[in-house]
């Protein structure tokens, strides 16, 4: 699947640590391999057509899933990802 970043999601990877920043890589090229499988750590968001949340320790990104595209949206820490 093809993974695409928006500008505020691009923004908070550079702004944060690069261990972490890679990690979120990481999980997100995870998810983008087998969006299916049960055990990613992703939960469907209410109220968004597609939207799902991949959890990476502290952090939450948000993403829109669909047939041949992921789109992450929302890269943010665990407190200010809901608002």
């Amino acid at each position: 699947m093809q993974v695409t970043f928006k500008k505020s999601a691009i923004k908070a990877l550079r702004s944060m640590q690069p261990k972490k920043a890679d990690d979120i890589r990481a999980a997100i090229a995870e998810f983008a391999s087998a969006p299916a499988r049960q055990d990613n750590n992703v939960t469907a968001l209410v109220g968004i057509e597609g939207g799902a949340r991949i959890r990476v320790g502290d952090w939450r990104v948000s993403v829109i899933v669909s047939e041949d595209a992921i789109e992450v949206f929302e890269i943010a820490a665990r407190g200010s990802a809901y608002r």
